[in-house]
This record gives structure tokens, sequence and C-alpha cells, in this order.
């Protein structure tokens, strides 16, 4: 299958199981419209590197998580892969649970990539991964 203009969003509660939910969604996806195989493992790693920022930083102000959106959408050139939360936003934190490398790792693995504040609070990354190549 072969589709351009096509548009599929999951939300999830940003509990460290929805980590594999998501990149399971974004494979099938991916698969589903024919994305070429070679991308698939750089499709899986980023998807987990975003959506585990998400589960660890993003709600760290709560005690219960929020949730987050996964965005795919399909045009002519690649697949563009956004994720959106409305939790605490980007910033420095001292007391990080992690290494720091989630952002260097989708940059690494993404044909092009971006992140902002999202429009209603929170943070907003996106990810194209180009079909030819």
């Amino acid at each position: 299958m072969d589709a351009f203009g096509v548009h599929t969003a999951y939300r999830f509660r940003a509990r460290s199981h929805a980590i594999a939910g998501a990149r399971r969604a974004a494979l099938t996806y991916a698969r589903d419209h024919a994305v070429p195989a070679d991308k698939l493992d750089a499709i899986a790693l980023a998807v987990s590197e975003a959506t585990t920022n998400v589960v660890m930083h993003a709600y760290r102000d709560r005690v219960d998580p929020g949730t987050f959106t996964l965005d795919l959408d399909l045009d002519d050139s690649g697949l563009v892969i956004d994720v959106r939360d409305d939790g605490v936003g980007m910033g420095p934190r001292d007391d990080s649970p992690g290494l720091g490398l989630g952002l260097r790792i989708i940059a690494i693995v993404t044909d092009a990539h971006a992140f902002a504040p999202a429009d209603d609070g929170g943070t907003w990354l996106s990810m194209r991964f180009d079909r030819l190549r």
C-alpha cells in the first residue's frame, strides 16, 4: 500500500508501558504504508527515545502522569512522527535520571527533526524519515 496524506493519531498515558505501545504503533503504521525496511530500526529508536523523554520528564511535577499523543503522517517524501505532551516543557534538570542522550540520538537517526513548546503547553517534537534514501 502506498497512500499519501494518511494521518493516524494515538493517545497514551505517560507510563513506561506506553513506550513499547507507541513504538509498535509507529512500526505498524510504517510497515502498512510501505516505508522502506531500512528505516524501521531508526523509527523504532527515535519513537522510543521521544516517548521515554515524555515518561521520564514531562510530568515530573505530578503524582499522576498525563498523556502524550503520537501523530503519524505520510506524504510523498516521507514519514513524519510528532510526539506531543502537556507537561512541564523542556528545561534543564539537575536531577535527571537519564544520560541526556535522547535528543542527540533522535538527531542522528532521523532525516530531520524539530522541537518546540507545544501550543497548549508542554513539548512538541517532530521527526521526519525520508522514504527514498
